[in-house]
């Protein structure tokens, strides 16, 4: 039952975390000895370029089609809603939109309290880097592109889903910016 609302939980944040339909795509020099690039997508392209291969056996993959480590991500659209989480001292920035009738949300987290410098209706830009990691917990294998931003360490990923948390780290306040 534990692995359950981990993995439940981390699905939920990873899906948080996931991109899309490119917009833009430019050679961005290169990183581990391949050609980087960087994409500027919308929230929706954002979480429909990685699909999720959950096998409740044995591990749980969360790779994207399109991006590879060491590329860079622009997140760009408007906000609709914001907030502010105290006991976290974390933002959650929600962008949304509705597709066959069933509205969707992509929902990243900031460090620190930013809603007195943006509002729902504000374009941003969230800039980050994917970073392939792979991590075994409990018998449970992880393999992910994520943001880089985020990522801490797999001590710090184990120990924050112990205690109930998604295993990354708020992304710093410096990766969103008005357009």
């Amino acid at each position: 039952m534990k692995n359950t609302i981990i993995i439940t939980g981390l699905v939920c944040v990873t899906l948080v975390i996931l991109m899309c339909g490119c917009t833009e795509n430019k050679n961005n020099g290169s990183s581990n000895g391949t050609s980087a690039k960087t994409y500027t997508w919308t929230a929706k392209q954002a979480t429909e370029d990685m699909p999720l291969d959950l096998d409740w056996n044995d591990g749980f993959q969360m790779l994207y089609n399109t991006l590879k480590d060491g590329d860079t991500l622009i997140i760009q659209d408007t906000i609709t809603n914001i907030s502010y989480n105290s006991d976290k001292d974390t933002t959650t920035v929600t962008f949304e939109w509705t597709e066959d009738n069933v509205t969707n949300s992509f929902n990243p987290f900031f460090e620190g309290n930013i809603t007195n410098s943006y509002k729902p209706g504000d374009e941003v830009k969230i800039s980050v880097t994917i970073k392939y990691v792979t991590v075994t917990y409990q018998g449970f294998n992880f393999e992910m592109e994520i943001y880089a931003e985020q990522w801490e360490s797999e001590e710090y990923f184990v120990s924050d889903l112990d205690s109930g948390g998604e295993g990354f780290k708020p992304l710093p306040q410096s990766c969103i910016e008005k357009t």
